[in-house]
Parts: structure tokens; C-alpha cells; sequence
């Protein structure tokens, strides 16, 4: 932590000022393709769900139609008028809005709460309900409201979240009311867990199950984090009145931990007061993580309680989330004297964590709506216009974390119900959207409006962040992650493992990088193509089985990808054997490196198939595998492939199968043809009705054989459609005939490298 932190600066414009009122802010990436977001706004009155189209993803997607446009960020940012409108839906007092690829289709959908009813005590019993907006693209903006699917529903529901609670494979949308149901503040609040069905276009309601329905009254607010979580899952933070609980799934089952009580409960404050405002409030009304260093959860920033009043930093001595010794500082207290009575009236609504000055450590960002006072028979009094101390985003910054000294500073004086962060601006840099709060019978900022926030003091992140080559480990194998090859401006590589004659590594080409080869050298591409001018090599190029086409090269240049640039590995020749008679005397050598002190992978090596886990039906047979090499984009982490390999010995049969339960397209390269005659053989249609069980039993004179030479590939064996694309079956599969490698009858061993390419990638 630095003992003078830089004054924080942000260039304000507004974004959208015609409104008529103002509660959700979200931030919106359209698209998995839009580099920069845009923001979703709704207000409880006008039941109106806009998009604001941040200018730049505009003109960054008419560009890639138009690509004479000279447009810069800058010009595009200077004019709030460029954030184009669209009214995508429309609802009866909608609250919540979540932002969430449903279809799985690269296009941000909608999910959205309703019916809620004109306040919390008097919330429509019959609403409550939970629909999703379908993302037309971008061709579709012009058409009106989005298409409604429907999820569930429970009275007052107030607080909605995405993400991967219990599991990997389905997306999950929790769920709270804000309380039990009209004039009930003291009934505890079921938690709900919807979970997307697998034909997610075809439900008429989403299956779902409850959390927990004993442990919460008056939920606030959700934070859905990943913390230090199990199995990588997301888990959530409810500020409730209960205070501030860490609710995750671990071992099969939902769990609390306690984090804080929030505001104390105070002599004489009522269970089920319901005025002035919506009665006595304590516990937490918002919290968030913030990260110090390399301790994720240093601190938690809450607003303490509903509707609070309170700025607080609780700390610890101890690392991790359920050591549940922690201290509360207490930074501000906010709020006319009505307002600090702690009646839900209180100016607060809104805590963000994120390191807005780029030096490692979290800052947080407080929400302030304005004062708010009420008249002798508890009506609420129209605010006034303009600045005052309880209106506008507050900015903190820790300097001494264990005693709970932070900074602070003003950033914005508007009204601030809920903030946004992203990087609108396109500089790297952590920005914010804030909007403003207008809700009828409560607080009425006269003048609602959307404020974007462009961060100025933060180092500007340049457009190349992370090395272009990552390496970790991942459970006994290379993990190797890889910057988008379009933004880097030169090649990089990565020695990975020495097997049988071949050093093999991976490389990254900038868009039209000069790709040199030797002859004798093998090169196959992951991602984009390569080209030597007489034509292109590609990932998945070659034509179908049972057609081949070699990986060797002679003495060239070639060029990578004028668009996309190029991944690939290189197999280069080390000596001069080439045969060997058994698995255990194949050359390996681990050559990856880690790049991390203290952190290396494990020796790989051959292993009798025989002993492993699925291995059990080839006892006795001379087959082996060798675990290899995970490759994913950085950014989003999407899988590119992963490496493997084999041995067979002379006449092995190494199993007929189909990848019934895989989802992947799958090419083989042949790195020795010890058995003279090894190679990919494909079950015969006239066989097709062969039981399964009885497959491995059929004559070879059954299958169509390829044999592969050295450093040959087979075209896939996957059944393509019309256009050519993988044909996918039952759970998404990719849909293969039955297969096998059969070994021939020479003398040596066969050894291959498998390489499992993702079918959603656009190589």
C-alpha cells in the first residue's frame, strides 16, 4: 500500500438525461466479441429496461463491416449523445437485472425481476416474477423489445445473480425476496436456486430448489464472489438483517459463515415496525471483497444497515474468509438525522471493491442517493436539487489496513443508486457508470440521470497486459495460456517435452508473422493458419478420413494468419533414432517451463494403460499413455485443445469406440510407425449394426484402414453436416463413427500424439 495515494481523477459526461426515473445500472457486454461494455438501466416506475450502446463496441462492430472508419475512443467518448437507446423490454416495477449468456450463443441475454409492487411492505403477493430477455444480435436492435421467457417467481423478489453455485454444467440463477411477503419483516426469506434446463429455449419455468429458507429476514443485497471457494464455484455474500454471511456449496450441502452483524441491534428497535419509512433496520445493507496484495479477502467493505447510514471496514489477523475474527471500523456515518434513525431511509445503497489506481490493492465505492426527510404524517419530502454531503459516489482507499485508515475522497456529486464498473472507456483502465435514484413514494432525485465515470489517475493499462505465453500446472499436466495472437506485435515460444526423435513446442505469430522452418521440421497449427503461399495449414484443414496429409516441412518461410495470426507447435528433430521396442525406452524429457519459483511439473512418462483409471479391459496389452498439455486463451480462458500420447505394440487393437461421452474433434499425428502399418481405422457401414460389446471382436478386413507415416495426420473421422461443421449429438457431443488405432505387425512400437481440439472455437 503506498502512503500517499494518488488523488483520485475521473472525467464525468453524461450518458443518458431524458429520463424519467432511476433505480439498476448494470454493466453489458453484448457480446462475447465487444472488447468494451456498454450498460443495461431500468427504473421501478417506468417498468422501462434500456440498453445504452457504449459508442466505441458501435463503431467497433461497424468497423469490422466498414474498415475505412477512423474513429478514435476519444471522439467517440467526448459526446454522451453517442450512447445510442434501445428499449428492449418493458415491465410492471421491475427491480433487479442480471447480465448472462443463457443460450450460449456469444450474446449477452437478460434476466430480470418484476411485479415487485410499489414497496417492500406492500409488495404484490401474485409478482415476484423472473424472466429472461433472448439477445436478438445486433441486426435485431432495431426491432423492439426482446423476446420474454419465463423462470419462476416469489412475492418481492428484489435481488437476482448468475452464475456456477453447486456445479459447472448449468447456469444457476439465485434468487431472494427482499422480505417473506407483504407487512412481514420477520419470516425468514427463501433463497432460490433456479438452474437453467438443458433445452433452455423450450422451458416454460426453470427447475429450482431452495437454499435456504430459515437463516435471513430483509435481504438487501447478494455479492456473488469467487473467492477461495470449493472446486472453483461461485459463492455469495447476503447483507441481510442478520449482517453479512459468506452462503457457499461445499461437500453436498449449502453452508453459512458469519462474516459480521452489521449495525448492532439498538434498545427499542421492533421486529416489525413498519414506519417511518419501512420501520427499525440493523445488520448489513451492501458488502463487498477487497483484495490487498495477495490476500483476496483482506477486508470487507459493507453499509451497514438497509438503506444504510454507516461506511464500514471490517479486517483480520488471520487469512481466509471463515477465520471469523474480525474487526469493524466504523469510517463514516452518513444521513440527515431522519435518516440516521435507521428507519430505511438512509442515503447509502450501493459498496464496489476493485483497484480503480492500478497499483494491486482494491479501493471501494460508496453510493450515495441524497437526503431524504419526511413530513409529521411519515410522507416523504421531495429532496432538493444540486450537491449535499449525503448525494454522490464516495471513494475509499486503505493506508494502514490493520487499524482501518483509509482515504476518501468525493468523485462524483450526482445521486448515485447503483454503480457499474468496466472498462467503457477502452484504455485498460477500470471505469464507472453510475445511476442516478428516482423511485415514486420514496426519494425523487428531480433531475435522474446516467453518469459515465472515465478513470484519469490510473497508469493506462496498454493494450498487450500479459505475457503472450502463460505456463502453470494443472493436475499432472502443462498448463499453457495464450494472449489473443492479434495483439501482440512479435512471435514468442515454449519449449514443452522431448518425445521419441521430437522436441516439441508451442509458438505465437502476430498477424502476418514471419513463421521460419527447417527442413525435417513438423509443424501443426492450433489456432489460425499458416501459409508458405502454395496454400494454407490449418487446424482442422486436411479433408475427412480417410484422407492424410503431412506435418513435415522443408526450408521455408511461411506467414501467419493476416487476421487472426497463428498457434502452433513445432516438433523438431533431436537424433536419429527412430524406432523403439518398447514404451519404456522412448526418449521423454520434460522441457516446460513453469516460469514460477517454486512451482514445476511432475516428469511425465508412459504409463501402462492397464492402470489407469478407464484402463481396466486392456490388461495384458502393450499400450501406454502419456499425459500432456492444456491450451487456453488467456482472457476468457476458452480451451484451444489438449495435447496427449500413446504407444502400441505390434498388433494391438488399442479399442474400438465412438467418444460418446466427449466433446471434442480429434486428429492424430504419427511420431513412429514402428509397426510399419499402424494407423486410424473406421468402422464399415455395412458393420454399423454391430452390438458394441461385440465391436473389439470384428476382423480388421471390418474397418477401413489408414495407415500414418511419420509426422502424417489423418483428416477427422467426425460426421460433418452440409456446411461442413461438426455434427453434434445427445449432450452436445461431437458425433464420431466407431474407431480405433489398430498397431500392424512390425517390430517396434507405434507412438502418436492425440490432439483434442474445442468444437465451439473458431479455429
Amino acid at each position: 500500500m503506498s502512503p500517499k495515494p494518488l488523488v483520485p481523477s475521473f472525467s464525468s459526461s453524461i450518458i443518458e438525461d431524458n429520463r424519467s426515473d432511476g433505480y439498476w445500472v448494470e454493466t453489458f457486454h453484448f457480446s462475447k466479441e465487444d472488447r468494451v461494455p456498454g450498460v443495461i438501466t431500468s427504473g421501478l416506475v417506468s417498468g422501462v429496461i434500456e440498453f445504452l450502446d457504449n459508442p466505441i463496441a458501435s463503431a467497433e462492430f461497424q468497423k469490422s463491416h466498414n474498415p475505412k472508419s477512423t474513429q478514435t475512443n476519444e471522439s467517440l467518448l467526448s459526446s454522451f449523445a453517442a450512447w445510442n437507446k434501445y428499449e428492449i423490454g418493458k415491465f410492471h416495477s421491475p427491480v433487479a437485472v442480471v447480465a448472462v449468456d443463457i443460450t450460449k450463443s456469444g450474446l449477452t441475454d437478460i434476466v430480470i425481476c418484476h411485479d415487485y409492487g410499489p414497496f417492500m411492505l406492500e409488495c404484490d403477493m401474485k409478482g415476484g416474477h423472473i424472466t429472461w430477455l433472448e439477445n436478438p444480435g445486433r441486426e435485431g436492435l432495431d426491432k423492439g423489445h426482446w423476446k420474454e421467457r419465463y423462470i419462476g417467481r416469489w412475492p418481492a423478489m428484489h435481488r437476482i445473480k448468475a452464475g456456477f453455485f453447486t456445479q459447472k454444467s448449468f447456469l444457476e440463477i439465485i434468487a431472494a425476496s427482499v422480505v417473506y411477503g407483504e407487512h412481514d419483516k420477520t419470516t425468514p426469506i427463501p433463497i432460490i436456486r433456479f438452474q437453467a434446463p438443458e433445452k433452455v429455449l423450450e422451458a416454460t419455468e426453470w427447475p429450482h430448489d431452495i437454499i435456504d429458507d430459515r437463516s435471513f429476514t430483509v435481504i438487501h443485497e447478494i455479492t456473488v464472489k469467487k473467492l477461495s471457494g470449493p472446486n472453483g464455484l461461485d459463492s455469495m455474500i447476503i447483507s441481510s438483517r442478520e449482517g453479512a454471511t459468506w452462503l457457499y456449496y461445499e461437500d453436498n450441502e449449502w453452508k453459512r459463515d458469519l462474516i459480521t452483524i452489521g449495525e448492532p441491534r439498538a434498545p427499542g428497535q421492533s421486529k416489525i415496525s413498519e414506519s417511518p419509512g419501512s420501520g427499525d433496520h440493523w445488520g448489513t445493507g451492501c458488502a463487498d471483497v477487497g483484495r490487498i496484495g495477495d490476500d483476496p479477502v483482506a477486508y470487507i467493505a459493507t453499509l451497514d444497515p438497509f438503506h444504510g447510514t454507516t461506511a464500514c471496514v471490517y479486517t483480520k489477523a488471520d487469512r481466509g474468509l471463515k477465520e471469523k475474527k474480525w474487526k469493524r471500523h466504523i469510517l463514516d456515518v452518513y444521513g440527515t438525522p431522519n435518516q440516521q434513525m435507521k428507519t430505511g431511509d438512509g442515503p447509502g445503497h450501493y459498496i464496489v471493491c476493485a483497484d480503480f489506481d492500478g497499483d494491486g490493492d482494491d479501493e471501494f465505492l460508496l453510493s450515495l442517493f441524497g437526503s431524504l426527510d419526511r413530513d409529521e404524517k411519515g410522507e416523504s419530502i421531495p429532496p432538493n436539487t444540486g450537491p449535499n454531503p449525503n448525494k454522490g459516489i464516495m471513494y475509499y482507499k486503505a493506508i494502514d489496513l490493520k487499524n482501518g485508515v483509509f482515504a476518501k475522497w468525493k468523485i462524483a456529486e450526482e445521486s448515485s443508486a447503483r454503480i457499474a464498473i468496466g472498462g467503457f472507456s477502452g484504455t485498460g483502465r477500470i471505469d464507472l457508470v453510475s445511476m442516478a435514484y428516482n423511485v415514486a413514494r420514496y426519494y425523487e432525485e428531480p433531475h435522474p440521470v446516467v453518469t459515465i465515470h472515465t478513470n484519469e489517475f490510473a497508469p493506462k493499462v496498454p493494450q498487450q497486459t500479459a505475457a503472450p505465453i502463460t505456463s502453470t500446472v494443472w493436475d499432472g499436466e502443462g498448463m499453457v495460456y495464450f494472449v489473443d495472437p492479434v495483439t501482440i506485435q512479435s512471435s514468442h515460444s515454449l519449449p514443452l517435452i522431448e518425445v521419441a526423435n521430437y522436441a516439441i513446442s508451442v509458438e505465437i505469430h502476430p498477424k502476418k508473422g514471419k513463421v521460419p522452418v527447417l527442413n525435417g521440421e513438423g509443424v501443426k497449427v492450433l489456432y489460425g493458419s499458416i501459409s508458405d503461399g502454395s496454400g494454407a495449414r490449418n487446424p482442422l484443414g486436411t479433408a475427412p478420413f480417410p484422407a492424410a496429409s503431412t506435418t513435415l516441412t522443408k526450408d521455408s518461410s511461411m506467414e501467419a494468419d493476416p487476421e487472426k495470426g497463428a498457434i502452433l507447435l513445432r516438433l523438431r528433430p533431436i537424433h536419429q533414432k527412430t524406432f523403439w521396442h518398447g514404451a519404456g525406452e522412448v526418449h521423454v524429457k520434460n522441457i516446460f517451463d513453469v516460469g514460477q519459483i517454486g512451482l514445476q511439473l511432475k516428469p511425465l512418462h508412459f504409463i501402462k494403460v492397464e492402470n489407469l483409471w478407464w484402463g481396466g479391459k486392456f490388461k495384458g496389452v502393450d499400450f501406454y499413455n502419456m499425459s500432456g498439455f492444456y491450451f487456453r486463451f488467456l482472457e476468457d480462458k476458452t480451451p484451444i485443445a489438449h495435447i496427449q500420447f500413446w504407444t502400441a505394440g505390434p498388433g494391438v487393437n488399442c479399442g474400438v469406440h465412438n467418444h460418446s461421452g466427449d466433446i471434442f474433434q480429434e486428429i492424430h499425428i504419427c511420431l513412429s510407425p514402428g509397426t510399419e502399418t499402424g494407423g486410424m481405422s473406421r468402422l464399415k457401414d455395412a458393420y454399423v449394426d454391430t452390438p458394441p460389446d461385440q465391436l473389439n471382436g470384428l476382423p480388421q478386413k471390418a474397418f477401413d484402414h489408414l495407415p500414418l507415416q511419420l509426422l502424417y495426420e489423418h483428416g477427422g473421422l467426425w460426421y460433418r453436416d452440409s456446411y461442413g461443421n461438426a455434427v453434434r449429438g445427445r449432450d452436445n457431443v461431437v458425433s464420431y463413427p466407431w474407431h480405433k488405432w489398430q498397431a500392424g505387425n512390425g517390430s517396434n512400437i507405434d507412438i502418436w500424439m492425440a490432439l483434442e481440439f474445442n468444437p465451439a472455437l473458431k479455429l
